[in-house]
C-alpha cells in the first residue's frame, strides 16, 4: 500500500512550527538556566576562529565557520539557538516519519523525555559540534527510508542539515561514511529476501559529498590549503601512550642499535598515564614540538606499533570500544571556564561579559544526581535495543527492525571511532546515546499499533506541511 500524502492546512502547519520552536527552547534550556551558552575546553577555539580565521591543528574548521553566526548576530546565543533549531527540526521529521498520527505531540513528548533523561540539551547548549552527532544519524535514516512524505523542499532541508552537521566534526564524516556502508549492506540483504526496508542512497550520498566539500572549503578559508581532515597521528599516539603500546615500541626501538631513534626515547620512562595528559599537559610533549613538531615522529611510531603489535592493537581497540560504550555521563568538561575562555569572550563578545561571568557554570555545576538517574536509563536503553530488534523482526515490522538495527550500529560505530581511534571520554558517547531512547520510544509507538497499520513501508495516512 502506498502512502497517501496531503497538504496540511495553514493552522496545522503553524502548529508544527510551534512544536519545533518549543522543542528548540527545550534543547536550549540548560543554556537558558545557566544564563549564558555553556562552554567546553574546545569552545575557546570555536569562539576565536570566526574572528581570527586561524585554525589549530587539532580543530575542525567547519564548526568554526558555523560559529560565525555568533559574530553575525553579535552574540553566542545565536549559535546555541540555531543548532538547537536544526536538531529540533530533524527530530520533528523523525517523529513525522515514524509517528505519523500525531508528530507534533510526539515531538514535544520526545523533547521532554530527552531533556530529562539524556544529555542532548546540554550538548545543544554548548559552543561545540557534539550537538549534531545524533542528528547526523537521524537525518541519514530519514533520507534513506523516506516513504513519499518528503516533498522537495523538506528533502533539501534535511540534506542541508545533514551536510552541515557532518562537516562540523571529523568523527561525523566517519560516522556518515560508516552508515552509508551499512545502508548499502541493507540494500543487498533486502535483495536476498531479508525482511528489511530497502534504503534509498542517493540523497544521503549527495549530502555526504556536500559535507566533504564544506569541510574542504572551510579548511581552505581558515588555512589557505584544501584538505578534508587534519592529520590524526598525534592523537593516535596519545591513545598508544595510554594503552602502553607506545612504551613497548619505544623500549624495543630505543635499545636496538642501528634503528631509527625517535626523539620521544628520552621521555619513554616518564610517559603520563592517559592520552589527555600526554597531548595537553605533558611537558615533554610540548618540549618536543607539540602537535606540529611531533606529527612526523608520531606517524612513524603509530606505523611501527601497528606493524609490531597488530594483535595487541586490535584487542586494545576492542576493549576501548566497549569502554567508550559504557561512558555516557553528562557534564564531562563543563567546569568553570572563566580562566580558559574568558579572554575570548572579553575580546569578541564584550557586551556579554557580565552574563558569562555570572553564569551558573562559573560557580560549578553538580551533575551527580542527574547522572545517577540518566546513566542507568541510557545504558538500559542501549541494552534494550537487541531484544527490541528481535521482537520487531518476529512481528515482521520492517521499519522498526531496520531503524533499530542501524541505530545500534551507529552507537557502536561512534564508540569505535571515538574510543578506539581517539581515546575514550564520556562526552563522546553521551552526545549520541540519546538515540537509543528516541528509537525505543517511537518504535514502541509503532508496536502498539494494530498490525494493518504497521504493514508495509507507509500504510498510514501521512500529513505534510
Amino acid at each position: 500500500m502506498q502512502s497517501r500524502v496531503r497538504a496540511e492546512p495553514w493552522p496545522l502547519a503553524l502548529g508544527a512550527l510551534s512544536a519545533v520552536g518549543l522543542v528548540t527552547l527545550i534543547l536550549a534550556s540548560p543554556a537558558l538556566w545557566n544564563g549564558y551558552p555553556l562552554a567546553y575546553y574546545d569552545s575557546v577555539d570555536y569562539v576565536i576562529m570566526p574572528f581570527a580565521w586561524d585554525m589549530p591543528i587539532y580543530r575542525t574548521a567547519a564548526y568554526g565557520v558555523f560559529a560565525g553566526i555568533g559574530r553575525l548576530g553579535h552574540s553566542l546565543w545565536a549559535v546555541v539557538f540555531l543548532q538547537s533549531l536544526l536538531v529540533a527540526y530533524v527530530l520533528y521529521e523523525y517523529c513525522r516519519r515514524f509517528a505519523a498520527r500525531s508528530p507534533r505531540r510526539a515531538l514535544v513528548l520526545l523533547g521532554v523525555l530527552l531533556a530529562l533523561l539524556t544529555g542532548l540539551p546540554w550538548f545543544a547548549s554548548q559552543i561545540i559540534p557534539d550537538a549534531f552527532t545524533g542528528a547526523v544519524v537521524l537525518a541519514t535514516l530519514l533520507l534513506a527510508f523516506e516513504d513519499g512524505g518528503l516533498n522537495a523542499p523538506r528533502r533539501i532541508a534535511l540534506m542541508t542539515v545533514l551536510a552541515i552537521a557532518t562537516a562540523c566534526h571529523t568523527s561525523h564524516l566517519a560516522l556518515l561514511g560508516g552508515l552509508l556502508l551499512c545502508l548499502l549492506a541493507v540494500r543487498l540483504l533486502t535483495k536476498r529476501g531479508w525482511p528489511l526496508l530497502a534504503p534509498k542512497l542517493r540523497a544521503a550520498t549527495l549530502a555526504f559529498v556536500a559535507a566533504l566539500g564544506l569541510a574542504a572549503g572551510s579548511n581552505w578559508l581558515m588555512t589557505g590549503r584544501v584538505f578534508v581532515v587534519q592529520p590524526s597521528a598525534v592523537l593516535t599516539l596519545g591513545l598508544l601512550v595510554e594503552d602502553g603500546l607506545a612504551k613497548r615500541y619505544l623500549d624495543e626501538v630505543c635499545r636496538s642499535p642501528g634503528l631509527y631513534k625517535p626523539r620521544l626515547c628520552m621521555a619513554r620512562n616518564r610517559l603520563p598515564p592517559t592520552a589527555n595528559d600526554f597531548i595537553w599537559h605533558d611537558a615533554d610533549f610540548w618540549r618536543l614540538g607539540g602537535w606540529t613538531g611531533l606529527k612526523d615522529e608520531a606517524r612513524r611510531i603509530v606505523s611501527g606499533c601497528l606493524h609490531d603489535f597488530p594483535v595487541s592493537y586490535a584487542w586494545d581497540s576492542l576493549k576501548l570500544t566497549f569502554q567508550q560504550l559504557a561512558m555516557v555521563e553528562t557534564g564531562d568538561g563543563l567546569t568553570p571556564m572563566d580562566f580558559f575562555i574568558g579572554h575570548a569572550i572579553r575580546s569578541y563578545y564584550a557586551r556579554e561579559v557580565p552574563a558569562f561571568s555570572h553564569a551558573e557554570q562559573q560557580a560549578g555545576i553538580d551533575f551527580t544526581l542527574m547522572n545517577e538517574i540518566q546513566v542507568p536509563i541510557q545504558l538500559a536503553s542501549f541494552l534494550a535495543l537487541l531484544p527490541l530488534i528481535w521482537l520487531a523482526y518476529r512481528r515482521r515490522d520492517k521499519t522498526s527492525t531496520t531503524v533499530l538495527a542501524l541505530i545500534l550500529l551507529a552507537l557502536i560505530g561512534n564508540a569505535f571511532v571515538c574510543g578506539a581511534l581517539s581515546n575514550p571520554n564520556a562526552r563522546y558517547q553521551s552526545r549520541i546515546e540519546w538515540l537509543a531512547l528516541a528509537a525505543i520510544g517511537l518504535s514502541g509507538m509503532r508496536m502498539l499499533r494494530p498490525p494493518f497499520e504497521r504493514s508495509g513501508e507507509g500504510a498510514i495516512e501521512r500529513t505534510s506541511l
